[in-house]
């Protein structure tokens, strides 16, 4: 999944100043009670911008910066400090641009024209949402490290960046939201007849199949309970779901795998195009934010026959386990 969208013109002037990043020898520090998985460091103030919050970031920095240990992370400005604070967990919309150490050079940015992009705000590759870990909505941050421990090689590569995993970057990120990072609702007794489902601590489902044939007919049933807003009909929902096909017991589709929730329509592609297989749809309406919901989609709730993506033979039975994290 491509998660930049445009490149920018280079704004950065090279010097000849060489800055050398080293380590925090206390490891990540906390803000506020709070402590994120990359650790502040005087290195990444020396990143500095002066575009508005949500536009391009306008960064300057001295050039070269040469990262010789962990990435760093600086907040240049916390908004007006009142927005909800990133837990470690937490489903994140960020908006940023990266920056190459050597040159000071933009290699690409997310496009500050439209939404921002999802990701969790977990310690993993790409870092894009962990950089913004204990910062307030409406803050932008800095980070500093090699692009393999902040982009990693999957996604330099997915996006064609001319990057080396080694070569020094800097990351200007703009926090715009925050969601849950999981379902949090109370957990409920599933009937008879549904795959068992046992989740792993980040909250990602694993499925045990109980007969090898599946229902006929659309089946929903909600595993816990959340007490947050209801989902109305062409809302713009944020979910991690996982899709698995019941013949085979193989996942197809999941946005665990990809450290990254979904934004999605709660409206059928039969009334729009970019909705949902009528089946999630239906599991999807009326449910409340907080809550996972496991649906068995048979074949007449699911793709009409040829629209399917590949991953998803014709006449497929489909089981999804879905978190609510927020809605828009």
């Amino acid at each position: 999944m491509r998660f930049l969208v445009r490149k920018l013109p280079a704004i950065i002037a090279a010097s000849a100043l060489l800055v050398s990043l080293s380590s925090c020898a206390a490891g990540p520090g906390g803000i506020d009670g709070c402590v994120p998985s990359i650790a502040s460091g005087s290195n990444a103030a020396l990143v500095t911008a002066d575009g508005t919050f949500g536009n391009d970031p306008k960064a300057s920095f001295p050039t070269p910066l040469v990262a010789a240990g962990a990435s760093q992370m600086h907040v240049i400005s916390d908004g007006n400090g009142n927005g909800k604070r990133v837990a470690p967990g937490a489903t994140t919309v960020v908006q940023l641009t990266i920056y190459d150490g050597k040159t000071g050079d933009t290699i690409i940015a997310t496009n500050y024209d439209n939404a921002g992009a999802l990701f969790s705000a977990i310690d993993s590759t790409p870092a894009f949402g962990a950089i913004g870990q204990c910062a307030r909505v409406g803050s932008r941050v800095a980070a500093v490290g090699t692009a393999g421990d902040l982009i990693g090689d999957g996604a330099i590569q997915q996006n064609s960046l001319s990057l080396a995993a080694d070569d020094t970057v800097a990351i200007v990120v703009d926090v715009q939201s925050v969601y849950l990072g999981k379902a949090n609702g109370a957990d409920q007794i599933l009937k008879a007849g549904f795959p068992s489902i046992v989740l792993a601590p980040d909250g990602r489902p694993g499925f045990t199949f109980p007969d090898p044939k599946p229902p006929t007919t659309l089946a929903i049933e909600t595993l816990k309970a959340g007490n947050g807003a209801k989902v109305e009909k062409d809302d713009r929902v944020v979910l991690h779901y996982t899709g698995v096909l019941w013949d085979t017991k193989k996942v197809f589709d999941s946005t665990w795998e990809r450290n990254a929730p979904a934004m999605l329509v709660a409206t059928s592609l039969k009334d729009n195009p970019g909705g949902l297989v009528p089946g999630f749809a239906k599991a999807l309406v009326g449910q409340r934010v907080g809550s996972q919901v496991i649906a068995v989609i048979p074949p007449k709730d699911g793709y009409p026959t040829g629209q399917g993506p590949s991953t998803v033979p014709d006449g497929s039975t489909m089981v999804f386990v879905f978190d609510i994290l927020g809605i828009e």
